[in-house]
């Protein structure tokens, strides 16, 4: 006995047969032809396999087949993994028209959702009791996804963090924010050991609004954009802008103002009321006019500053070989030292270095100049 889906697919199959040989006789085209004949060849094809399964239904005769029919199987659980996948293909089809990486991320989505998705599949299947069939993907997901779970977890607050710490105006106001911060998750955890005991609901409840505020947080200050932050360069920077002069730069804020005593030094050049002078370890005379320094070695250079107002130590070089022009100190107050570490990598006879001036040790604004001679 046909079912009644049968029949009507082996109607469709008589048809479609009929309208395949009226095309074939009467019209002879073979594009036509070869559609109709596949499409009669996959309308037999169902209609076999729907009369084989006899439309997925149990004849009230045969009792034994009840409990094996696909109605009597139970009802497949709720599942969210769909939906991750349908997100992870939004994702993929984004970042081919914005970024590359939102082609990634939907990668990585469509991969992880599948992989649960199939897994939560499996383990529905693995017996009739559904605690169970629970116990049994626990004991082998979990394993995963707990570490991945906590990680992207960490991660986002870290990043969230950071968009909150970039966004707010000033680094005072950031203090001031993480400490009142700080505060409230001191107090909530000093609330939370009071209690005796706290419902899991509870717990997931208040670690949820947390989760939401840090986001939102998060979110606002990466929309708003990071605070501006000026950037500080170094003195061999502004060195090769030729800003080594007597005006302030970033380079100058903080500067330190010792020297560590295995400072290794070839020379220390000092300036005070007598002007400019240097001294060689051991000897206690100050020198003036010239200094002889070995050429291919770091000559490390002590300049200490006994005026009353700071001052900045130049090195004059040649733009030889690929050396700059000049390099220099932050501004070096009263009392205050600072070193400069120099190699000289051609002779004072080198026409370059001739031509350029010859090498020398100078303060920013004053006369007073050191000639430099390297054999």
């Amino acid at each position: 006995m046909f079912t009644t889906g049968s029949k009507l697919l082996f109607g469709a199959s008589g048809a479609s047969l009929v309208g395949t040989l009226l095309y074939g006789i009467l019209v002879g085209g073979i594009m036509g032809t070869v559609g109709l004949v596949s499409l009669t060849a996959g309308l037999i094809f169902l209609a076999g396999i729907n009369a084989f399964i006899r439309d997925a239904n149990v004849a009230t005769d045969e009792v034994t087949q009840f409990s094996g029919s696909a109605a009597a199987a139970p009802r497949p659980a709720s599942s969210v993994w769909p939906i991750g996948v349908a997100v992870g293909g939004v994702l993929i089809a984004l970042g081919v028209v914005i970024h590359a990486v939102l082609t990634v991320i939907g990668l990585v989505v469509v991969l992880a959702a599948s992989a649960e998705w199939l897994l939560q599949g499996w383990a529905e299947g693995a017996s009739s009791d559904a605690s169970h069939n629970r116990e049994v993907r626990g004991r082998l997901a979990y394993t995963a996804e707990m570490p991945v779970a906590a990680a992207i977890g960490l991660g986002l607050i870290v990043f969230m963090f950071s968009r909150v710490m970039l966004g707010v105006p000033t680094k005072s106001s950031t203090i001031i924010a993480f400490s009142i911060v700080a505060t409230i998750v001191l107090f909530g955890g000093a609330m939370i050991s009071r209690a005796r005991s706290m419902s899991a609901p509870k717990m997931f409840g208040l670690f949820s609004i947390v989760s939401v505020v840090l986001l939102a947080g998060g979110a606002v200050a990466g929309l708003n954009g990071e605070r501006e932050i000026e950037e500080h360069h170094t003195t061999a920077h502004y060195a090769e802008l030729d800003k080594c002069g007597e005006e302030e730069i970033s380079a100058d804020e903080h500067a330190s103002q010792t020297v560590a005593g295995k400072a290794n030094s070839s020379a220390e050049v000092t300036l005070d009321e007598n002007g400019l002078s240097y001294t060689r370890p051991g000897l206690n005379d100050p020198q003036t006019g010239m200094i002889q320094l070995p050429r291919s070695n770091a000559n490390n250079i002590l300049f200490r500053n006994e005026t009353s107002e700071p001052r900045r130590f130049i090195a004059e070089l040649a733009e030889v070989e690929g050396s700059p022009a000049r390099i220099c100190t932050a501004l070096v107050e009263e009392g205050g030292v600072q070193l400069l570490t120099i190699n000289y990598a051609a002779p004072s006879f080198d026409p370059a270095v001739e031509e350029s001036g010859g090498y020398a040790f100078v303060v920013a604004g004053l006369d007073d100049r050191i000639e430099v001679v390297v054999p």
